[in-house]
Parts: C-alpha cells; sequence; structure tokens
C-alpha cells in the first residue's frame, strides 16, 4: 500500500496579532492564456481592472497591451480592451478614477501606437522605444493617449491619478545612463503640467492634498535625499552577478514625497548592507509610507527576522533574500515598523491595516526560500522544492502597529503575484502563471485551454480577511500536491494520487486503509463532484487519496468531510492524465530541475548515489497519473524513454500506479550525465503519447499532443550489468 505516513510538522504561529483574522480564499483561478497582468486596481463600486500583456503572435513574442474590467465578483467581463500597434506594446501601471476611469502607462516599440494628442514626443524608431500614458472611460474606450519622454528612449513604471483627475507617470529614460522621470499630464490628455528628471520611481501614489509619494529601486548614489530622514545617505556596499568577475555598488531602496508642484517634501534611502529591491508603496490617510519587496542582509527589521538559507540560492546563482513591509512615518524619519512579509504590492485600508501580496522563491535575482513567522501554520508540505526554482504566492495583513494579523497560503509553482488592490477587507491579486497547479474557487471564469503541460498565462485571486472563524472541527486545507512527487497538483486526473495537507483532518492517530476501495476511514470521506474517493491513509495533517473516475473536460468540486464536518470546497480541473514519477523526499536536483526518483536496481535495492545501477540493466519505476481506470491493463506503447534509456515493460502495481521496467544505457557514450562523486546522475526522461492513449483506450484520436515527464537516477559508469534485457 502507497500509504506515505505524514512526515510534516505544524508549529505554532509565531507574531500574529492577538486580534487575528481568518482569511479565505474567495476567488481563484487561471484566468486567461497568453496574458501576463502586470497591474490591478478596484473602483469605489469592487469592479476589478487588470492590466498586462497580451501575446497576439505567438512565433514572433509579439505582445500588446490588453486591459480587462470585470464586475466585482469576478464572474463576467465589464469590457475587454486590447491597445497596441504593429510592433511590441507593453503596460506598467493602472490606475482608476472615482468615475470608473482607468489610466494606464507603460512602453512601445510600434511607431503605431494609437495617439491622439501631441506633447512634442515622437513615435519610436527602430529599435527604440517609448513611455505612453493612455485613458480608457467607464465603458473601455480610449479617452487619450499620448507618448512621453521627447525623442528619448524611456519606459513609464508606475500611473497614480489625483483628486482632478490628473494622471502622473513615473518611469525611467534611457540614454548614456538610466535616470528616473516623474509626470504630470493635464485631465483633458493635451498637455504636460510638469515634467521632472530629478525624482521617479517604480511605485506611486497620491494623497488627498496632492502630494505625490514614488519609490523604487536605485544602484546609484546620488538619487537626490534630503537631511534629516530616516537614512539620509544611500548605503556603500558592493555587489556582483554570478559568477561575479566584477563587482559594483549594490541595489537600495528608496521613498520621495514631493507638493502637487513636484517640490521635493522629504527623500530618503530605507536599505540595508545588502541589495534591497522595491516592489509597492502604499500612503494611509495620516501620510504614513508603507513599502514591500525583497532584501539581502542588514534590512532594518523592527522584529527578529528568520535567516534566508544561502545554500539553495547560491546554487542558483541569486541573493539569499527576505521579504520586508515596512511603515515609515508621515515626516520620513522614522520606520515605525519592518516585518518579515509580502515583497509583491502592498495597499492599506481606513484603519491602517496593509495588505500585501507575498512571494516564495525566486524573484528577479533574489531567492525567498526562509520559513517566514505569517506563515508558521502551514504544513511543511506545502512548501514545495519547487518554490525554491519557481514561485508560490501568498496574501498577508498586518495591523497599525506592524503585528500579523492573517496569512492565507495560495500556492502554485510558478506563480508570481505583480499587484494587489483592495475591495473592502477582500485583497484581490493578480499575477503570472506557467501552470494551474492550485486550487481554484467553485464557479470561477477560467481559461478553456487548460492543460498539464506549461502554458503562460494569468492568475487572478481574491483572499477576504473578514471571514469568520470556521466552526469547530471544520478541516483546514493547507494545500493538495500529487503523491508522486509533492508538488502542487492541477489539474487532476481520474485514478491520480494527491495528498492533501492541512489540519483536522482526520485522527490524531493515522489510519492506512487495507485495500483499494476504501471510500470512509477513520471518520474522514473525500468526494469529487459528488463522488466517494478512495482513501489510502487518512490523519490529522494528511490524508492520501485517489481522484475517483471524474468526467475530463470539465472542473471538479473536491470537498473532505471529518466527522460529518465538511471543509471549505476546492474546485480542479479535470486532466485525462497527469504523469508523474514516485520520487525521494528531499531528493530535488536543482542542475536537471528534477527529482531523484523512487527506482529499484536489477537486485530488488533502492537506487541512490551509493547504490547506482549498473549500465545495462533493467530498473524499476513507479508512474502515477496514468492510469484510466482500476480494470486497465496497463498503457499502450505510448510511453517512450530518451536520452538513452528504453522502456522495456510495465504492469499495474496497484489501480492507481504503473510499474514501468527501464533499460538503462549499455554505454556511458549513449547519454549526458553529470558526475556525483565517482558516480554518476542521470535524467531519465518520458515522453507520453497522449492522442494514442486516447485512441486506443477510448477510440479517439484526439490532436492534443503528448506529456512530457521525468526525473534523474544514479548509474556507475564503470559497471554493466551481465544481466540481459527483461521485459515485464
Amino acid at each position: 500500500m502507497l500509504t506515505r505516513p505524514a512526515f510534516i510538522l505544524v508549529t505554532t504561529a509565531i507574531g500574529l496579532s492577538a486580534a487575528t483574522s481568518f482569511p479565505s480564499i474567495t476567488y481563484s483561478t487561471y484566468l486567461r492564456d497568453h496574458f501576463t497582468p502586470t497591474a490591478i486596481a478596484t473602483d469605489s463600486s469592487g469592479n476589478i481592472y487588470l492590466a498586462g500583456n497580451a501575446v497576439v503572435d505567438a512565433p514572433g513574442s509579439q505582445t500588446t497591451v490588453l486591459v480587462l474590467k470585470l464586475n466585482p465578483t469576478a464572474t463576467q467581463y465589464v469590457y475587454t480592451r486590447f491597445i497596441g500597434g504593429s510592433v511590441n506594446d507593453s503596460v506598467a501601471g493602472i490606475a482608476v478614477d472615482g468615475a470608473g476611469n482607468a489610466y494606464i502607462a507603460g512602453v512601445t516599440n510600434s511607431p503605431d501606437f494609437p495617439m491622439t494628442a501631441s506633447t512634442g514626443s515622437t513615435p519610436p524608431g527602430s529599435s527604440q522605444e517609448r513611455s505612453y500614458v493612455a485613458k480608457l472611460n467607464a465603458t473601455g474606450e480610449l479617452v487619450y493617449s499620448m507618448f512621453l519622454g521627447g525623442a528619448t528612449n524611456s519606459f513609464a513604471q508606475a500611473v497614480a491619478v489625483n483628486a482632478s483627475g490628473a494622471a502622473i507617470v513615473s518611469g525611467t529614460t534611457v540614454g548614456t545612463s538610466e535616470s528616473p522621470y516623474l509626470t504630470e499630464v493635464n485631465p483633458a490628455g493635451t498637455a504636460i503640467v510638469f515634467s521632472t528628471a530629478q525624482v521617479g520611481g517604480s511605485a506611486l501614489a497620491v494623497d488627498a492634498a496632492g502630494n505625490i509619494y514614488m519609490s523604487g529601486t536605485t544602484g546609484s548614489l546620488t538619487y537626490p535625499t534630503t537631511p534629516g530622514t530616516y537614512q539620509p545617505m544611500f548605503p556603500v556596499f558592493l555587489t556582483c552577478i554570478a559568477p561575479c568577475m566584477a563587482q559594483f555598488q549594490g541595489y537600495n531602496q528608496y521613498v520621495t514625497k514631493v507638493d502637487p508642484t513636484g517640490t521635493i517634501i522629504f527623500s530618503t534611502a530605507v536599505s540595508g548592507t545588502g541589495n534591497t529591491a522595491n516592489n509597492g508603496l502604499a500612503v494611509d490617510v495620516a501620510g504614513n509610507v508603507y513599502l514591500t519587496g525583497v532584501a539581502g542582509v542588514g534590512y532594518p527589521y523592527t522584529v527578529t527576522a528568520p535567516t534566508a538559507p544561502t545554500s539553495i540560492a547560491f546554487g542558483k546563482l541569486e541573493t539569499p533574500a527576505l521579504p520586508f513591509l515596512t511603515k515609515l512615518d508621515p515626516l520620513g524619519q522614522d520606520v515605525l515598523y519592518s516585518v518579515p512579509v509580502g515583497g509583491a504590492g502592498v495597499t492599506v485600508d481606513a484603519n491602517g491595516s496593509a495588505y500585501a501580496g507575498g512571494i516564495l522563491g525566486s524573484f528577479a535575482n533574489y531567492n525567498i526560500s526562509a520559513t517566514l513567522p505569517a506563515l508558521a501554520n502551514l504544513p511543511a508540505g506545502c512548501f514545495t522544492p519547487e518554490a525554491t526554482v519557481g514561485q508560490q504566492a501568498y496574501a498577508a495583513q498586518v495591523d497599525s502597529s506592524g503585528d500579523v494579523t492573517g496569512a492565507q497560503f495560495i500556492g502554485g509553482s510558478t506563480l508570481q503575484v505583480n499587484g494587489v488592490a483592495l475591495a473592502g477587507r477582500t485583497l484581490w491579486l493578480a499575477g503570472a502563471t506557467e501552470k494551474a497547479d492550485f486550487a481554484f474557487s467553485p464557479g470561477v471564469m477560467f481559461s478553456e485551454n487548460l492543460q498539464v503541460a506549461a502554458l503562460a498565462g494569468a492568475y487572478l485571486g481574491a483572499v477576504n480577511f473578514s471571514a469568520t472563524a470556521p466552526a469547530a472541527g471544520t478541516p483546514q486545507i493547507g494545500c493538495v500536491v500529487d503523491s508522486g512527487e509533492l508538488e502542487p497538483t492541477g489539474p487532476v486526473a481520474p485514478n491520480q494520487l494527491i495528498t492533501i495537507f492541512g489540519n483536522g483532518l482526520g485522527p490524531a492517530t493515522g489510519v492506512a486503509a487495507t485495500n483499494y476501495t476504501t471510500t470512509s476511514l477513520g471518520g474522514v470521506s473525500v468526494t469529487f463532484g459528488g463522488t466517494a474517493a478512495t482513501l489510502l491513509y487518512v490523519s490529522a495533517n494528511q490524508i492520501n487519496v485517489a481522484v475517483p473516475m471524474v468526467p475530463n473536460g470539465r472542473p471538479t468540486v473536491m470537498t473532505v468531510t471529518v466527522n460529518s464536518v465538511p471543509s471549505a470546497q476546492l474546485e480542479f480541473p479535470v486532466a485525462v492524465a497527469n504523469p508523474t514519477m514516485f520520487a525521494v523526499p528531499g531528493g530535488f536536483q536543482f542542475n536537471f530541475g528534477e527529482f531523484d526518483v523512487a527506482a529499484l536496481n536489477a537486485d530488488g535495492t533502492l537506487n541512490s548515489a551509493t547504490n547506482p545501477a549498473r549500465l545495462g540493466s533493467v530498473i524499476q519505476v513507479f508512474v502515477d497519473g496514468l492510469a484510466l481506470s482500476p480494470q486497465s491493463p496497463g498503457v499502450p506503447s505510448a510511453l517512450l524513454s530518451g536520452g538513452g534509456f528504453v522502456v522495456a515493460g510495465y504492469t499495474q502495481a496497484n489501480p492507481f500506479v504503473l510499474d514501468v521496467s527501464l533499460e538503462v544505457p549499455s554505454s556511458a557514450a549513449n547519454f549526458a550525465c553529470q558526475g556525483v562523486n565517482t558516480t554518476t546522475v542521470c535524467r531519465a526522461g518520458f515522453f507520453f503519447d497522449l492522442e494514442t492513449y486516447l485512441e486506443v483506450y477510448l477510440g479517439t484520436p484526439l490532436p492534443t499532443g503528448g506529456l512530457g515527464f521525468g526525473g534523474t537516477v544514479y548509474l556507475n559508469p564503470a559497471s554493466v550489468s551481465t544481466m540481459g534485457r527483461s521485459s515485464r
């Protein structure tokens, strides 16, 4: 029986306020493929606005600007507006005024980008780029659009709108060196009110008095700062980009406040003694400033921060980093709090509570792999090795004193939050993902092109921080992973084995099933679309379950019930197959981007670096997510292998797992491997021909392509097997 007893440890939350909230995901979806949201906003009615880059010519990688407006529940589009020219166009920011007008800013390479006004700026020529700003009315019609920056290459990075309807744009001009700029456009979009090349940033905010705030990241020591502020001198330190052939001044964060005419009120650095990258800015009604991003060593936290592990980051040529959420007083003189949370956008409510999007894993040249206090209650099994290669997302709320009052894990393995916006106490998050490997909310809109293979697209989610506490005994699901590699799962496939991690999921002492037909175990049951699922193992923190024969082509809703108390429902897309190999826990190979496979050598012993397989021998690997039904005798000759490995045979180990005999190459010259001491580690890759699979089992030859999956095994290049080829 494949039970995999619980190996996780659930710890007590650290740094949570006594006034703890109970956040819950109310919306989560892979909204649209070939679209990357870069910014999000909400209006006073709760409508949601997304601005991002849409691929319009995949072979040529051409992108254009796409602005979406959704109703307050994100159940339908109010408008969909493409804006662009004949080359490449992108958008960096969006802001919305009280009338529902949307303002966007970004960069274009298109000389025919739609323009309604001339401000003396010229269209981009060949290999040139121009900043632009545009305004859409409440129905998505173009009100105005103009180039910014004259004849100089530039790119806009942020946009805000003041009470009079004037757009404020900030970005960077590119010449012999880069320099920031700040520009205000009149409400009609016909003239520049002021423009300065002295200050600027990648994030903007405007207060009720019309004062403008900007934050950003700079490697310059000459960006203007003012005396008497928190950090009037930028920290001086050297950094490098691996493999460190040369060093240069590191990157610092700053925040600047100017009056409505662009005159500096204060400007200060907020950095440590290592690289600091700003990724968000907000201002409350009292003028307090909130900054978020990621930072290396020496950042000025006001609490004890965890240590960022170095081995993973250095192995990936990245900077070990932690997220930060920092609150600065209205004069820019004092840090009121600085806590290790967030890093991916920030907003603030009328009570001074801050809400931040969070990221784990790789971000630019940073790696955030530390165990964060805000996520201390999350089961360890939810932190997958992919988080150090890709990205996982979460959301957090911090009260006015700097105490984390709630955090909600979202998951994924390639999910990067690019922006957040608040509607009441619901935080909307938008970002990019290459996989739909996170749970959906029931009834959401989603892309019709969902698949197991990677497909870049848009994530949209919402976390309600005013939800009531769940009833006593309610199962709390932390995450859902594939049982083979223990990575985030989605879509799911019939008879795929998945593992649910969380709290209150079952009995305190784990119980394993004694057969493959058990649907109720230890007071626990799991259903998909109302169909009872086979349970293999249940405990308080873990459930191993097989997805039942749910219909392909439409999503299925999963519910966990413990002692008659149901969990919140999660929805998953359904695929015909979602193959993975069972892996060795903790055996992720960063150089291959794969796991060590749980393989058996020809003598039945476990393959490992100290027990490698002989060349020419036959090893066994175990595949999850390929069995169409318990009666399936195996798969047709659609399971192939490359790199010198050959599929010698296969049999059904149980109704849910395929036992594959894999012949190791007979010569080290037949494949490319990497040495590990005196052993060689090699990637055993598979390609699953889904078209043939469907045609044989369903009689339906669908043009669906194939699914690639694989893992790593250890071989002894100096030892050749004397055993002949066998089949199973």
